[in-house]
Parts: C-alpha cells; structure tokens; sequence
C-alpha cells in the first residue's frame, strides 16, 4: 500500500470515524506491532494483550486528532504500554522456542534448522543488550524501518539514531 494510502486512511479514521478504514491499518501493522512487543514481553498473552491496546489507544487518538505518521504512532503507542508493563511487574524470562517461532519475520520461509538455530542464538545475545540497542536493532533489522522512521519512534533526531544503531552494531558483534 502506497503512503498516499495510507495517509488517506488516516485521515478518513480523524474526519469521519471510518472503521473500515482502521480495520484496513490495523490489518497492515499488527503483525509488525505484535513481533516488536513479543520481543520485548515475557509471554505470548502478554503480547496478544498489549497489541489490541495499541490498536485501541490509537484509535482514541486518531479520531481526536489528525495523525502524520501512522507507522511512528502504532511504536510509540507499544514502546509506551511495554514500558507501563514492566512497571506493573511484567518480568523478563529466557526466550523459549515458541517466543522464538514468533519472532521470525512476517513471510519468512526459511525452515532451515541450522538458520532457526542461528536466529535463536542472535537473539539470545540480543536479549544480554541493553534495552535501547534491543529496540533500534529490531526496528532496523526486523521491522526494516529507515532512520526517519526510527527516529519519529524513538523520540531522537536522525543522527542519534545512527549513533545508537551503530554502537548497537558494535555491541552485538562483541558478544557474537
């Protein structure tokens, strides 16, 4: 879908309450929304949970406001509720196998043990990272954001990003 479209969506929800027009955005984010949060909870209910309160917070939001970038919102919304989570006393686990099945890319057609295996062990290390080199390692390499995206995100400017993707970089080729 093309960024016309979807900035023609948003602006649908904003001026007319459009359902069907956020059912069309939840259904073209919510995998990516729920890979990002599963990352970072401790279990699968806990994701499923927090994935239909970004889609519901968004909805409140964009109806009482016109929104510019939809994708920056959705993380937002999700880095907001992770953190209220842990707050609450959501609790870190080791990654199991069925977080790790989830985790795999949207569309991803590798069955390859030994590619699983690779994959398993990278996020292994990845969990050891701090929590901001989790995150703009995810949203650049998982969710194949740019770095205006990620920076919209994260709150930061562009150059931050690329400071903190590179020292995350770094970080992750120590620990491999």
């Amino acid at each position: 879908m093309s960024t016309f479209e979807i900035k023609f969506l948003t602006f649908r929800v904003f001026r007319f309450g459009d359902t069907k027009a956020f059912r069309q955005l939840h259904t073209l984010h919510a995998a990516r929304i729920r890979h990002y949060i599963a990352f970072r909870v401790n279990r699968p209910e806990d994701a499923d949970e927090l994935t239909n309160e970004v889609f519901l917070r968004a909805w409140e939001y964009m109806t009482a406001q016109q929104v510019e970038n939809i994708t920056a919102l959705f993380f937002r919304i999700a880095r907001n509720l992770i953190a209220d989570h842990y707050r609450k006393g959501g609790k870190t686990v080791p990654l199991t196998p069925v977080m790790e099945d989830g985790l795999a890319a949207p569309g991803s057609l590798t069955r390859d043990a030994e590619v699983q295996e690779e994959a398993a062990e990278v996020y292994k290390v990845m969990k050891s990272l701090k929590e901001e080199y989790q995150e703009v390692l995810l949203l650049r390499y998982q969710d194949e954001m740019s770095i205006e995206e990620m920076s919209d995100i994260l709150g930061k400017t562009p150059n931050a990003v690329r400071v903190l993707l590179h020292r995350a970089k770094q970080a992750l080729k120590e620990k491999v």
